[in-house]
């Protein structure tokens, strides 16, 4: 993949590698029982092959994700918090922790309560977290969103079927939103068609209609709530939007426990090599991954600010300013995706030495592959701690990580402390055992989330009623346990690690007066991993145009969701005799080039 071709591809390539699989469709197409069968000739209980973790359970303190993080920020006051990697604008520890009670403060004047809504619309920046920390504080609810997406402007369409930016303020009931100058245009647009939208605060000069960060940040604190009391493991801290099996993205409802549970998780001593501030040492992330994602948000992000690390910011992949950074800032810790590891490895402006301060890199989103492992350790040095991870915005997000030794390549490593993890068989029920074959990975633990927002038939769908979250992806073990992730159940397309659903497309072109029906798959691309392609049903005296209806779509979705494999005229849609689409034979047409 040549350097220009990944500029805003990694930020944008940090979905989740799960979301919810509805497990009894499955089993039900499939015929078979779930709960016993005959293994050859022995009778297989379910549960025999339930995984423990190989680690010492954590501490997970009762505390809010404000306390937790605050009280942190108190042990390193004069330390570097975030650099601007733009301007370079630094705050320190101390600096976050008061502006993040003036900003409480300040929101709480204007009318955020707890249980409230903010939107966050943003790339990364140095205000995101002081956003969130401070939303947090209140006993409000952050939903971060997606900044590629666009405003959708269809007036016609009623409110309840926008997606993107609109879409995701009304059904989280977001009552605030903070955003970027250069993004308020499309804010704007999304609060003429959701009017939930009290205040739009900017994290630049003031605008008409807005209200500058800067301004609220001159709060003298006198407002803040000292007396809000926050259940850790009932209350919402964030609401990222996931997109489930099918249909249009869910909110994931993640509480205060959630999220320290999983940095507390992380941080055991046989997983981490990222080390707490004390005296001159300090951990330096490199923060390209985008915060509005979870990945970017909780291992990043809040992981830093836990141990006193200094975060550089990047508000966007950019080969230059990524290498600039590299050299001036000299990061000792780098989160990737495979993307990102991949324009490491092959550019070959990137120097050994630009990676000389680092000694962890971490890689998530999707499996990075054997072979660009073992090309990343031959270019740069094996003394590098190279982790692979695995886990989705669901569990807030980790849920696999591989030891700082012992790394085992092509395997997202064994369950985190506090977790247990199974593999079920789809044909049974059953779970395996290792090289058992491959089935479903579920998984259970603190991190797990509390439930998709408002949706609770997505929710029993996706967490059964003992408490494992089934992931939808198809997985394998070895004898020591360790996790290989094979495949995906999910009709989810990953385009460069950024998921797309179908039934959103779909959604979208139904409404074109051309199109009587229509199914939407992905097929796979040697740069991309898949590309949206679109089987159109012309309706009735119409002659739709493949450009037109392409057009059509990339008008209203971000980039990663245009219909870069093609649109195609059929006669008719495959579907089940309950209506659901045969994607399947979709996919086979496609790869046999029908």
């Amino acid at each position: 993949m040549g350097r220009q071709s990944l500029i805003n591809v990694v930020y944008r390539s940090v979905i989740k590698r799960s979301t919810s699989f509805q497990r009894t469709n499955i089993f039900s197409e499939l015929n078979v029982p779930t709960t016993r069968c005959f293994s050859s000739t022995v009778l297989k209980r379910k549960d025999d092959w339930v995984i423990q973790s190989p680690y010492s359970d954590v501490e997970i303190p009762d505390v809010s994700f404000s306390n937790y993080i605050f009280e942190a920020q108190e042990q390193f006051p004069d330390k570097t918090a975030m650099v601007d990697g733009l301007t370079g604008a630094t705050w320190t520890h101390g600096e976050m922790l008061d502006m993040s009670i003036r900003l409480a403060s300040g929101l709480h004047r204007l009318g955020l309560h707890q249980g409230d809504v903010l939107g966050i619309v943003s790339p990364n920046c140095p205000e995101f977290g002081l956003v969130f920390c401070a939303t947090a504080a209140l006993g409000a609810i952050n939903t971060t969103v997606n900044c590629t997406y666009t405003a959708v402007q269809l007036s016609t369409i009623e409110i309840s079927q926008k997606e993107e930016i609109a879409q995701q303020l009304h059904n989280s009931g977001a009552s605030m939103v903070m955003t970027h100058p250069l993004l308020l245009p499309v804010i704007r647009k999304a609060c003429h068609l959701y009017k939930g939208i009290r205040h739009i605060i900017v994290s630049g000069a003031e605008e008409e209609g807005t209200i500058s960060l800067q301004r609220i940040l001159n709060d003298d604190k006198s407002a803040f709530p000292h007396n809000v009391k926050i259940n850790p493991a009932e209350d919402l801290v964030a609401l990222p939007y996931s997109s489930g099996t099918t249909g249009l993205p869910k909110g994931v409802m993640l509480t205060h426990r959630n999220l320290v549970a999983n940095i507390q998780q992380v941080l055991h001593d046989d997983l981490t090599s990222v080390q707490t501030a004390s005296g001159d040492t300090q951990e330096c992330f490199l923060g390209v991954l985008p915060m509005f994602h979870i990945y970017g948000m909780v291992p990043m992000m809040s992981l830093c600010m836990k141990v006193g690390g200094k975060m550089v910011t990047l508000p966007r992949f950019d080969p230059q300013l990524y290498k600039n950074s590299l050299l001036t800032h000299k990061p000792s810790v780098l989160h990737t995706v495979p993307p990102l590891l991949g324009y490491l490895v092959q550019d070959p402006t990137v120097k050994p030495e630009m990676l000389k301060c680092v000694h962890n890199v971490l890689s998530g989103a999707a499996p990075a592959g054997p072979s660009l492992i073992n090309l990343f350790f031959k270019k740069f040095t094996d003394d590098i701690c190279f982790q692979e991870g695995y886990g989705m915005t669901e569990a807030s997000p980790v849920t696999h990580l591989s030891p700082k030794k012992g790394l085992v390549i092509g395997s997202c490593g064994n369950v985190l402390p506090n977790t247990k993890a199974k593999i079920i068989d789809l044909s049974t029920g059953n779970t395996l055992g290792p090289n058992e074959g491959e089935g479903e990975l579920c998984v259970h633990g603190p991190q797990v989330m509390k439930g998709y927002y408002h949706n609770e038939k997505a929710t029993k769908d996706t967490i059964d009623e003992d408490g494992w979250l089934h992931t939808g992806d198809i997985a394998k073990m070895d004898e020591d346990k360790n996790v290989f992730i094979v495949d995906r159940l999910k009709e989810l397309i990953k385009v460069k690690g950024l998921q797309v659903a179908p039934a959103e497309l779909e959604d979208i072109l139904r409404r074109h007066p051309t199109v009587a029906d229509v199914a939407v798959i992905g097929i796979p691309d040697e740069r991309a991993g898949e590309l949206p392609r679109a089987y159109v049903v012309a309706s009735s005296n119409s002659s739709p145009c493949q450009d037109t209806l392409a057009s059509y779509v990339a008008d209203i979705v971000a980039p990663h969701k245009k219909l870069a494999g093609g649109v195609h005229f059929v006669d008719q849609i495959p579907k089940s005799p309950t209506g659901k689409i045969l994607r399947r034979e979709l996919k086979a047409a496609a790869l046999q080039g029908i």
